[in-house]
């Protein structure tokens, strides 16, 4: 699955009917009162993503609790916003393209029972773990 309209719509229906969550436009933002959820769906042979400067200036616009929920291939890989940005989105490391404006790419390594994230410009790594959709729903449904 290449195709970007496909592949974001995989697991979409998790975060709009299950969590009852509101995605921001056409963005991988999926909000709920107090609750952010930045949700890219990795679909690719390279499990490659970015995460848009952009998206997390709206996380930072008001209180919000934060996840980062990637929907990779038919899993859910869950971590803390706050946490992953502080770590892996430095301000003076990131892409800046005339399509997509300032990013950072990643890459996403399967180990052993969790998965790492590699910054594709620093090199810097963040373990995240595997959810399942009753974790899932769990976690965010007390929002």
């Amino acid at each position: 699955m290449g195709n970007v309209a496909t592949s974001s719509k995989v697991n979409k229906n998790v975060l709009t009917v299950d969590l009852k969550l509101r995605q921001y436009s056409n963005t991988t933002i999926y909000t709920k009162r107090n609750l952010f959820v930045l949700s890219p769906s990795v679909q690719n042979a390279y499990s490659w993503f970015d995460v848009r400067k952009v998206n997390l200036d709206r996380f930072q616009q008001k209180d919000y609790k934060g996840y980062l929920l990637i929907r990779y291939f038919d899993k859910f890989l869950l971590t803390d916003l706050e946490s992953f940005t502080k770590q892996m989105t430095p301000s003076d490391k990131y892409v800046n393209s005339p399509k997509t404006g300032a990013h950072w790419k990643f890459l996403i390594k399967p180990s052993l029972h969790t998965y790492q994230i590699m910054n594709q410009q620093t090199k810097n790594t963040y373990f995240i773990n595997e959810v399942t959709h009753p974790e899932l729903l769990k976690i965010l449904s007390s929002y």
